[in-house]
This record gives C-alpha cells, structure tokens and sequence, in this order.
C-alpha cells in the first residue's frame, strides 16, 4: 500500500500521522518544484525534511529542463533520507502545464526522455519511479508506447493513474488501463484512482493484477484507511475508527513541530477541507472555523464542534475536491 503525493498535504507531519496508524508500504513526498530544489538552499527546508516512521521515501520531482532536474535530484539524493526518486508526469495545474511539465511531459517523448536520463544520471543508483496518467487524451495504444519507453529509459516501476488530462477527476478511473500496462511492462506497476475503501483496494489488486495500490484523497479523509486494508487483506477485523478529533490534535502537535508557525496554520486549515467531510456538517464546520486566526483556537472550535460526532462507513468518498 502506497501513500500517493499530494501538493499541500503529504508533508512530514502528515506522513508521520499514516504512519502512526500503520499499513503503509511506501510514501511519497508532496510534490517538490525542481527549479526550488536546484537553486533554493536545502538546509532545514520543510518540504524535505523525513517525518518518523515514514519508510521507504519517495522524493516526487516536477520539471522539465534535463539540466536543472538532474541538480535538483543530485540534492536530492545528497540529503540520504530518499530511498527513491519519482518524476511527476501526472501533474494537471494549470501552472505546472503552463511550464510544460507534469503530464504535458507524456506529449513530448523526446523532452521525457532527457528528463529520465537526467534523473537516472543523477539518483546515484536509487530507484526512478515514474507517476502518469493516461496521457493527455485517452488514448490506450499511445499510453502503452510510453510506458514501454519508460521502462526502456530504466523506470523501476510506474504509478498510472487512469484518467486523460482533460477529464481531470470527472469520470471514473479506467481500472482496466491498470490491467493492459501491468501486462504491458515487466516492472511493477502501482494503481492509483477511485480508491475510496479497503474494499476498493482489493478489488483494484484483484481486477488489475498491479504490484501496489496508492490512496491519496482517501487517506486525506481517513488517515488510518492503510491499517483497515492491511487487516482485510489479511481476513483480520481492523480496529475501530478513533475519536473524531483526535487525527486533528495529532496532525496539529506534528505540524507544529515540523513545520513553520505560519505553514502549519494554512496547512492544517487546507487539511480541514478534507478531513471534515467525513461528517454530515463538515462544510458548515469548516465555515465556522474560518473565522480563528490561530492554530489553537481552531483546534478548541474543532473539538467542540465534533464532541459526539462519528465516522460514516467506508467509502471515505470525498464530496469536493480541490
């Protein structure tokens, strides 16, 4: 089970918090900006540091010019805490397409070609791991050829999420592009997409035959989702749902020690968006806390406002995304 790159969110505060509930196999760092990585300091830098417990790490890259990835992954590799390095080839924002990077890399095979040989130069041996959709178009042939291309260019496994670019998160997930790139490749393959329950996460391994599964606004709703699958998976009864606030205490005392004052305040209040639709009132909750200007105080609010509150089952189906 694979904690998939979230922008915004898979810090080490949070990373450490899925952690804590266990039945991770793999994480990924948020998505990290190779122009920042090349020529920023890396020195405390909060985007970079390990949390505790969050092993084997994935540092995720976006960018498009061969020569700056390859110095932002050399940095990379020099702090010693990465056990692996992604290319974001997945990326829609529209920033990010305005750069060319991201998914626009799977319409330009040859500028996707500079980018892993330079990552490949530069990650001293550890292991590329490649995030894609399903291309910029749906498009199965064309999606089939570039991952044969990855493999060829040395990706020790591929995470697709099956969607186009232009369908973003409106449509289900082809599960069954899962299916024709794990028979496609000799390496792993890692699904990612629609998984919204430990009964999804079987299904997806049983359907599509891949090496992992990776959650991602799933695990944002209900940090402990990797825990209940690991005791499906294994025909075990997994513990019950904890206290509705305590996730938002815990995350809360982990951001405030991993991140800056001022991060940690808009990085929790961006988390409430999430977490609070669990609950048939989130949105008018998380109204209500917009209105504290401290971290504190929105976690008084909070804990009054979900005293007696309980976890719907599963699907952990987010109603907004972002």
């Amino acid at each position: 089970m694979v904690l998939a790159p979230l922008a915004d969110y898979t810090h080490a505060a949070f990373r450490t918090l899925v952690a804590d509930y266990g039945g991770v196999g793999l994480f990924y760092t948020e998505m990290l900006n190779s122009r920042i990585l090349a020529f920023g300091s890396a020195a405390r830098d909060p985007y970079l540091l390990p949390g505790r417990g969050d092993r084997p790490l994935v540092a995720q890259v976006v960018g498009g010019d061969p020569d700056v990835v390859f110095r932002a992954v050399a940095r990379l590799v020099s702090l010693g805490h990465f056990s692996a390095i992604d290319i974001n080839m997945a990326c829609t924002r529209g920033a990010i397409q305005r750069f060319g990077w991201g998914v626009s890399l799977m319409k330009d095979s040859f500028r996707a070609r500079e980018i892993l040989r330079a990552v490949r130069d530069a990650a001293a041996g550890l292991p590329l791991t490649v995030k894609i959709r399903s291309g910029w178009e749906h498009d199965l042939p064309e999606l089939l050829r570039f991952v044969r291309l990855l493999e060829e260019e040395g990706a020790s496994a591929i995470v697709l999420h099956p969607r186009s670019a232009r369908e973003g998160f409106r449509r289900r997930a082809r599960w069954e592009e899962i299916r024709a790139v794990v028979r496609e490749v000799s390496i792993p393959v890692i699904g990612s997409g629609d998984v919204f329950s430990p009964e999804d996460a079987r299904r997806m391994f049983l359907e599509t035959g891949c090496a992992g599964v990776m959650i991602g606004r799933a695990a944002l709703l209900r940090p402990w989702i990797f825990r209940d699958t690991e005791a499906l998976l294994r025909n075990e009864l997994p513990p019950g749902p904890p206290d509705p606030f305590s996730p938002l205490g815990r995350l809360a005392d982990l951001m405030k020690e991993f991140l800056p004052e001022d991060m940690a305040f808009k990085r929790f209040r961006l988390y409430c968006f999430w977490y609070l639709q669990n609950f048939p009132f989130g949105f008018h909750y998380l109204k209500l806390i917009q209105k504290e200007t401290d971290l504190n105080s929105m976690l008084k609010r909070l804990q009054g406002l979900l005293a007696g509150e309980r976890f719907p089952a599963y699907p952990a189906r987010p109603v907004m995304i972002r």
